[in-house]
């Protein structure tokens, strides 16, 4: 087991499941044991083969808080009070409080590690880390979406004023705090898009020299589909993946499909992710089915079988479903706001946010042109041919290198 008493070259802290075990993976190959991620629960992936033997029910939530290329021998595991707390929450029905989750982990990592040189750590979770640490090691804030109070401008546009801000319940003045003052301590911010980049600068400009764009990355040995025939049919299967919600444009999408299956009424709409409360699952329109979360094995599949993936998004950091959607060569229809390397017209169909009319002319488009769905969807997989996580590894290593003098 890894010793947490000492002081580490690079530690990168976070205590759930984003992308950060993808992270820690390339950074453990290329730190070694002068690194260590510090998490709240992760389980080594030949436990979670055993368990898969003979207890399947139990290997799927546990294959959720492992990575294969991720050693055990680089984890550090601290109570997984946040992950417990949230399912029995959930169990019960109640709301979340994730500020008071999110104080509760950042004392446990203050109590149990040492300041390292380098902290790679995550938005909302790194206010009070950031604040001890400072002048003893060199912050990193990985910021993994957008600033949420640009939330508002999107949401207004041009008529935006920053007054607006002050107008908000406690709640979201809270968390625009904690995320200005995680920015404001940092020594580098971690952009997953220049989307993301632009949501800090609009604010501040004058923290543009501390912002590094680095973009995601996508697993090849699990989503890579060269073999895709992309044919001319009338039952085309649209597919969506992530969180069903507002933020990520399902009510758009909803609305906008009913008359698009309407004119085309052999084609399919595909959910596949959580789904809010918000989702009225008894209104869904025809031909319309949600799938809930499933296990990476189970989307690859099914992906295979999708023509067209389809994420209206209004706000994120940079959709890892929109790299494997390239991987698995789907032609793409998004938003700007989805932080996509995807360019319009060559290698994805941009659309305008909130604007059903938009997204109904980018399906049909799509769906009436197999020559214009088939150039989307090989640019995309050329291209995701430079976003995988060991390109993803080399760029990282070359800002904490260059940039923060981490030998």
């Amino acid at each position: 087991m890894p010793k947490l008493n000492k002081r580490y070259k690079l530690l990168s802290i976070h205590p759930r499941r984003q992308h950060n075990f993808e992270q820690a993976a390339v950074l453990a190959e290329t730190f070694g044991e002068d690194y260590l991620h510090v998490t709240g629960a992760y389980f080594d992936p030949r436990l979670v083969r055993f368990a898969g033997r003979f207890f399947p029910r139990l290997a799927r939530p546990m294959a959720k808080r492992s990575y294969k290329r991720l050693p055990r021998s680089r984890v550090a595991v601290l109570s997984p009070f946040i992950e417990v707390k949230k399912l029995l929450l959930k169990w019960q029905g109640k709301p979340l409080d994730f500020s008071s989750m999110s104080e509760a982990w950042q004392h446990q990592v203050l109590r149990k590690c040492q300041p390292p040189e380098v902290c790679i750590s995550a938005d909302f979770y790194s206010h009070l880390i950031f604040k001890e640490w400072k002048n003893k090691s060199k912050l990193v804030l990985d910021l993994s979406i957008g600033m949420p109070q640009y939330r508002q401008k999107v949401l207004h546009g041009d008529a935006f004023q920053l007054s607006m801000l002050d107008k908000m319940d406690d709640g979201h003045q809270e968390m625009y705090r904690r995320y200005q003052e995680e920015v404001d301590l940092a020594d580098i911010v971690l952009c997953g898009s220049e989307f993301v980049k632009k949501t800090i600068t609009y604010f501040r400009p004058e923290y543009a020299d501390k912002c590094r764009v680095l973009p995601y990355g996508v697993d090849t040995d699990a989503f890579y589909f060269p073999q895709r025939q992309i044919k001319e049919k009338p039952s085309l299967s649209f597919v969506y993946v992530g969180t069903v919600g507002f933020r990520k444009g399902a009510h758009l999408l909803l609305t906008a499909w009913k008359d698009f299956v309407a004119l085309h009424p052999e084609a399919e709409l595909h959910f596949f992710g959580g789904i809010d409360n918000e989702i009225d699952r008894a209104a869904l329109p025809a031909n319309t089915f949600l799938h809930g979360s499933v296990s990476r094995d189970i989307l690859v599949e099914r992906l295979k079988g999708m023509d067209i993936f389809i994420l209206p998004t209004t706000f994120e950091g940079s959709s890892i479903a929109i790299y494997q959607a390239m991987a698995m060569q789907l032609p793409v229809i998004t938003t700007e706001n989805s932080g996509t390397v995807l360019r319009h017209g060559e290698s994805c169909e941009l659309v305008d946010l909130g604007e059903k009319g938009g997204l109904l002319k980018a399906m049909n488009k799509l769906y009436g042109n197999t020559a214009y769905r088939k150039k989307l969807a090989v640019n995309a997989f050329s291209l995701s041919r430079n976003y995988t996580w060991d390109d993803y590894k080399k760029n990282i290593a070359r800002i904490l290198r260059d940039d923060l003098k981490l030998s």
